[in-house]
């Protein structure tokens, strides 16, 4: 993105918080702007598109007031070794560094170290970086030793994770530090800085770094096996030396389409699958690209500088493609891409990968173009996948008795990205504080933490359970060993060496309960439910059915777990071949590819009601897909009887649950509860302030429902 430098304050530059946001930054981090690098946070700016920078920012970056640069997102390594010169640092080293944690460096930048940082001095200490290892830009960090250019001291970090202690003796500074280093010591920024971007008074004693989580690639990658390892032998065929498509007479291709919500995986997929199939990976990034003569010169440089084997990584699609990139020339961004498939198809050793967020929103000819015969999906990550995330995060943060698994279920519908986030936010507290990170802490940050996901239904969790369903005692039975064991205890399916069922149906005359109990099992389970009518999915446009059926799916792995519950099934997957339209048998063909790509990807239970078990799809009730059969036939006189113990009905003395149990044989639940209803209504028409229901008013609606 390009801004206009303003004056500002260091040590910290200044952008507005939308735009911060944009980069990938909502709580601020690392930017690149002119020369230099800066740590930049959110700020109300009158210019959106203005950075503000103070004077020492300014002339590390080589910028001036009123300049324009692009300012981008960077993720910079820590600097094993500074070498700096300008003062002397061997007195007060340790201090020096705990002041510069964090900051960004490349050689030739000043560093200016506030007094109060400092135990013998009373005006700032201006540092000049001249030299580093790694030479490129990185950031100060635990591990880093500082070395003066003349023959001195050397920094050696402490053992432990904590910042080094001050001075002994020395009295805590009567104002506030400064986050980082300062150029003058009577900086207006220092009192005008918020809380959050101030340094702790005392020095910060944390515990000593925990044991090694995972990383942040495996666990994005974690439950993703079926999807690497089709990517890998794509890559493996398109890459191999050869020219295997062509000497196997195999149609020319040029790579498939990845669709993913941004922050899902989608670039550590790809780098695993090259590194299985030992190639490398050659990434186009089109964020910031917004002419089609920009497009093309990243494309055809791609096709021709990049040496095979080579996977050329597009990302971002959507951003010239989509429904929302360049709206006034999509069909020369079409043209592009299309040359761009011709061309990496004719290239043997040389395939390409296109990233986007939603494939339905490309340009039809590109997406079915046969040069990309196959769409891979990324869900979003599932409660297992974020629990891993959040154990990557926070490997190396200092920090309590931290539950990742609660953290993973209050963050349905994040991405990789949105957790990061959210322990970045977190981790100010840290540095504010001093304290090791709480679980409360934690949670606060994830509830404060917009999801990328977020306008997303994340389904509903109803508010009554079994003691609610009358009767049905083997059907809860059932659906408890179906649903509620393998979401709480696997282990048991685990110790005799089966997998759960991935889809159960329901099925029977109207009225018998089949919705009222499922809902009843989300809220014994504790998870999100998702109610889906059947007919809702269907659509007369091409694609749209089947692009909602994924759409849902993915709503409810984002959720996890969850229940996906489709009513009046038998509408939309009837028998293939049965109905008029088309639209009708390319659904069931998206439903059993959703459904055979699901069962082992999560805590995800599919469930399906119907009145006509016999007009759906063979295909779908085999095993391995809606496998368990459940019937909920009318209703017996012990389950009469055990509706009306539980109805909020109030009878008179006249009444007897038993006779009224044996009256109303042949009637569903929903007949009995309209029934009662009827019978109360009529109460209310003889005497608004009747209290209960009488014998004469329930005989007088049985005649009613057996005329029917």
């Amino acid at each position: 993105m390009r801004f206009t430098a303003r004056q500002g304050t260091d040590p910290i530059a200044s952008i507005d918080a939308t735009m911060l946001a944009a980069m990938g930054l909502p709580g601020g981090g690392v930017v690149s702007v002119g020369n230099s690098h800066v740590l930049a946070r959110p700020s109300e700016m009158a210019e959106s598109t203005a950075i503000g920078l103070g004077p020492i920012a300014m002339a590390n970056t080589g910028m001036a007031s009123g300049q324009v640069a692009e300012v981008k997102r960077a993720v910079l390594p820590h600097a094993q070794r500074i070498v700096v010169s300008g003062g002397r640092i061997d007195a007060n080293v340790s201090e020096i560094m705990s002041a510069l944690q964090g900051v960004p460096v490349t050689v030739g930048d000043t560093l200016v170290v506030d007094p109060s940082y400092l135990s013998d001095r009373t005006d700032p200490l201006v540092l000049e970086v001249v030299e580093m290892k790694p030479t490129k830009p990185a950031t100060i960090g635990v591990a880093t030793i500082m070395v003066p250019a003349d023959p001195g001291s050397e920094y050696e970090p402490p053992n432990r994770y904590n910042r080094p202690s001050r001075s002994v003796g020395r009295p805590a500074p009567t104002r506030s530090a400064p986050s980082r280093a300062s150029p003058v010591p009577d900086n207006p920024a220092f009192s005008e800085a918020p809380d959050e971007m101030r340094p702790p008074a005392d020095p910060i004693e944390l515990t000593p770094a925990k044991a090694k989580g995972p990383s942040r690639q495996d666990a994005l990658l974690a439950g993703l096996n079926d999807q690497l390892d089709l990517l890998t032998g794509w890559v493996s065929l398109l890459t191999k030396p050869g020219n295997l498509p062509s000497a196997w007479g195999l149609p020319q291709v040029a790579g498939l389409i990845l669709e993913g919500p941004t922050g899902c995986g989608k670039a550590e997929l790809i780098d695993a699958a090259a590194t299985n199939a030992d190639t490398k990976v050659h990434t186009v990034n089109l964020d910031l690209v917004f002419k089609p003569e920009r497009l093309l010169d990243l494309l055809e440089k791609a096709v021709k500088t990049t040496a095979a084997p080579v996977v050329i990584f597009v990302n971002r699609l959507e951003a010239v493609a989509g429904e929302e990139g360049m709206s006034p020339m999509r069909t020369q961004v079409a043209a592009i891409i299309r040359w761009f498939l011709d061309a990496v198809s004719e290239k043997p050793g040389v395939a390409c990968v296109l990233g986007v967020s939603n494939a339905s929103h490309l340009d039809d000819s590109i997406l079915r173009s046969p040069l990309l015969p196959r769409t891979l999906s990324v869900p979003p990550p599932d409660v297992q996948r974020r629990s891993l995330l959040f154990e990557a995060a926070l490997a190396k943060v200092p920090s309590g008795d931290i539950d990742h698994e609660q953290l993973a279920s209050r963050s349905a519908g994040f991405s990789g990205s949105d957790i990061l986030a959210s322990v970045v936010h977190a981790s100010t507290q840290v540095a504010r504080s001093g304290k090791p990170l709480e679980m409360a802490t934690m949670v606060t940050a994830v509830e404060e933490t917009t999801s990328s996901l977020g306008s997303i239904s994340l389904g509903e969790i109803p508010s009554y359970g079994f003691e609610r369903v009358a009767g049905l005692v083997d059907v809860k039975q059932r659906l408890t060993e179906a649903v509620i064991w393998p979401m709480t205890q696997p282990e048991r399916f685990t110790r005799l060496g089966i997998e759960p069922p991935r889809g159960i149906l329901l099925h029977g005359p109207p009225g018998t309960g089949k919705t009222f109990v499922i809902r009843a099992l989300a809220h014994e389970a504790g998870a999100a439910f998702f109610p889906i009518k059947g007919a809702e999915l269907l659509d007369k446009f091409v694609g749209e059915s089947e692009r909602g059926i994924r759409e849902v799916f993915a709503r409810a792995q984002s959720a996890a777990p969850s229940i996906l519950f489709f009513d009046e099934f038998d509408a939309l997957a009837p028998i293939r071949g049965s109905s008029s339209t088309s639209v009708t048998d390319s659904v069931v063909a998206t439903l059993l590819t959703e459904i055979d790509g699901f069962g082992r990807l999560g805590d995800v239970v599919v469930i399906g009601a119907t009145n006509r078990r016999d007009l759906i799809d063979p295909a779908l009730l085999r095993s391995g897909r809606f496998e368990v059969h459940i019937e909920l036939g009318l209703p017996e006189k012990t389950g009469r009887r055990a509706l009306l113990d539980i109805v909020d009905v109030p009878f008179a003395d006249d009444v007897s649950l038993d006779k009224l149990a044996t009256a109303t044989d042949g009637l569903s639940y929903a007949d009995i509860t309209g029934l009662l209803r009827e019978a109360a209504l009529s109460t209310l028409r003889s005497d608004v302030k009747a209290l209960d229901v009488t014998w004469s008013q329930i005989e007088a609606a049985l005649e009613t429902f057996k005329t029917r």
